[in-house]
């Protein structure tokens, strides 16, 4: 009778076993927005899942202890070997006119380390209306240079300026 209990609490253990094991490779996720898209978060692994608008799934990278996690690396994709514009822009839910026109790409075409802006886009725009100056009534080269210490030289060379003409309400690009 005890052989049969001992047989029986040893079967009984090795099926409890297995069951936890199953339990601990069940995947949860957690339904989320990451940059106004529905995504599906991978609790285990920190992946970000999109679907696109065919249903298909995406997996974003998911976080690895040698990486830099700051949030301003995660506005950016590096280029990896084999990568194509159009599969950067379906893995991160984008279209192709938002990221090339995000990073100011006139073709498709990317290079193998090339880093491309894929979140925040509106950080960006406030970026590139800080580096343009609109000229006011009485402004000159010289005074838009000494308010911005942009010299004159690299103010007409980014703007393709043969002279010192100004016109009230032209944009200037200051970098």
């Amino acid at each position: 009778m005890q052989k049969k209990y001992k047989i029986f609490g040893v079967v009984l253990t090795v099926l409890i076993s297995c069951i936890s094991i199953q339990a601990q490779t069940v995947t949860a996720y957690k339904d989320v927005l990451l940059n106004g898209k529905a995504a599906r978060l991978n609790l285990k692994t920190g992946e970000f899942i999109f679907t696109d608008s065919k249903g298909n799934d995406s997996i974003v990278k998911a976080k690895r202890p040698d990486e830099d996690n700051s949030l301003d690396r995660l506005n950016y994709h590096v280029v990896e070997s084999g990568e194509k514009l159009l599969d950067i822009s379906e893995q991160y839910g984008l279209t192709l006119k938002e990221i090339k026109d995000a990073n100011s790409l006139k073709t498709t075409l990317v290079s193998v380390g090339q880093k491309l802006r894929v979140r925040n886009f509106e950080q960006l725009e406030q970026k590139k209306e800080d580096n343009v100056w609109v000229v006011s009534k009485g402004q000159t080269l010289y005074s838009i240079s000494k308010k911005t210490g942009v010299s004159i030289k690299t103010i007409k060379r980014l703007n393709g300026l043969k002279n010192n003409t100004l016109a009230i309400g032209q944009k200037l690009y200051l970098k």
